[in-house]
């Protein structure tokens, strides 16, 4: 179960991953935010809008086969100055593609209505005009209006790429990808040179999960224009899905180098350096991101979980402070912000983090797993208030199965049964989890020499950069402190 995510954003314009990896998604952009996905988790890796970043302007452009699209927007053109038609029709369309252009896209709607209903255009015209409103629609959200507009656009104008694209946007939205990747393939009928259609349907390839499809689409993209800091930008996400690290550093490399001022690249090559232990490297990127835009709190959170997998937790309690300031219902922030508290000795206030998180998100168990864990830190862990939370959560996630352990309903043999189902990383993840958090209730109970055993094993055994990481340190230090 994804751990708490703040939003994904990634693709076509600028991803960000997530958890050290996360998530690999949120709002509209994919994103590395060190909050993470999976459990609110740790790094988030932006994906940029699905294809919007790079299709702006691209309506503007007229693509295809050239002469007859050609004569087509010159015969619009020459309708818009011609003295013989009505002026107020003529006004209304011209107006409405300058305030399209100008993004007042109400603006446009209303003068794209207004000409349609007044105008005698001919079919191809009248479809260059349905399309310029469609994508007004798209830019306000109203997929389903842009999607008539659209399909209107296109039995009007069958040639004409755009509208492919922009539909394809539509029902990427709508998640409905294969419709999405027949636009794109149809558009590339059209104009097999474009890079930006190349890009966008490297994304839906993504999103559809075939990723090998989806590097060589951006691949492409990136040999039709070598200076497409977004498509290197996406295919270093879609390098991260295949765990190739190496190869997504390369990519954002390439995407900084071209776009010096691109913050969420900075950010998510900041969340693979941290994947392979370079926490220098991670922290100068996350700050650089910052540096460039710090009213993101994706970034904040991204340093702020990297300085919890090296223990500094009051310079991660800072940075969650400064996440929570910009976006104060992120329920990732408030979770990552406890654990800092929690490992900080304020446990009061990681209680009240805490239990905000579980609020936002009442059916993902680590907010509820984390607060128990900070009840027993307090000396009293509430049984009622665990069950209560218990009950909310999505049973068929894990670590679901945690929360069973803790009410006495599994043991801890099956719980690490359970988590250890996952393949490959994924289950080696989830294994170290398991062992984190029964070696931490075991370690502050009856049990607490085999608590310390299974703490170390995660020291011995797991990933630096998992948050749990540095929190069997901390139980191990706070334990050894203790006696």
């Amino acid at each position: 179960m994804p751990e708490l995510s703040a939003r994904w954003r990634l693709a076509n314009g600028g991803r960000r991953l997530g958890v050290f990896l996360r998530g690999m998604r949120c709002a509209r952009r994919r994103q590395i935010s060190c909050q993470t996905r999976r459990e609110l988790r740790a790094v988030v890796t932006k994906e940029a809008p699905k294809g919007r970043g790079w299709a702006e302007g691209f309506d503007s452009q007229i693509f295809g086969k050239g002469l007859r699209l050609l004569f087509v927007a010159c015969s619009l053109l020459c309708l818009l100055g011609s003295p013989s038609f009505a002026q107020s029709a003529r006004e209304f369309a011209r107006e409405g593609f300058a305030a399209k252009d100008r993004k007042q896209f109400p603006l446009a709607i209303q003068l794209f209505s207004e000409a349609i209903k007044q105008g005698q255009f001919t079919p191809e015209q009248r479809g260059f005009i349905l399309y310029g409103r469609g994508v007004s629609y798209d830019a306000l959200g109203l997929r389903g209006l842009a999607l008539g507009d659209f399909d209107a656009a296109i039995a009007l104008l069958p040639d004409f790429p755009n509208s492919y694209v922009y539909r394809a946007l539509a029902w990427t939205d709508r998640r409905e990808f294969d419709k999405a990747r027949d636009d794109l393939l149809q558009a590339l009928r059209l104009n097999p040179t474009s890079a930006l259609i190349h890009n966008n349907l490297g994304s839906v390839y993504e999103r559809k999960g075939e990723v090998d499809r989806a590097i060589e689409s951006y691949g492409e993209a990136i040999r039709l224009d070598p200076t497409a800091a977004q498509a290197f930008y996406n295919r270093a996400h879609a390098f991260i899905a295949k765990q190739d690290y190496r190869a997504a550093i390369s990519d954002y490399d390439r995407a900084v180098d071209l776009q010096r001022d691109f913050a969420d690249a900075y950010s998510n090559r900041g969340g693979m350096y941290l994947l392979l232990g370079d926490t220098d490297k991670a922290i100068g990127d996350f700050d650089e991101a910052i540096r460039l835009k710090g009213t993101d709190p994706i970034f904040w959170s991204n340093r702020a979980s990297a300085y919890m997998t090296m223990g500094r937790y009051k310079d991660a309690l800072a940075d969650f402070d400064r996440a929570q300031t910009i976006d104060p219902g992120n329920a990732a922030t408030y979770l990552g912000r406890g654990r800092a508290r929690l490992y900080s000795d304020e446990i009061a206030g990681a209680i009240e983090d805490l239990r905000v998180a579980a609020r936002l998100r009442p059916t993902n168990a680590f907010p509820a797993i984390w607060m128990h864990i900070a009840r027993i830190h307090q000396g009293n862990p509430d049984r009622e208030e665990l069950e209560r939370n218990a009950a909310r959560v999505d049973r068929t996630q894990w670590p679901a199965q945690v929360l069973d352990f803790y009410l006495g309903k599994l043991d801890m043999d099956r719980v690490r049964q359970d988590a250890g189902g996952g393949v490959g990383a994924e289950g080696e993840r989830r294994l170290c989890e398991a062992d984190f958090f029964v070696g931490e209730f075991l370690s502050h109970g009856q049990q607490k020499a085999d608590g310390r055993r299974m703490l170390r094993k995660v020291v011995d055994r797991c990933r630096p950069v998992d948050i749990i990481f540095a929190a069997a340190q901390a139980e191990l230090r706070d334990d050894k402190e203790a006696r």
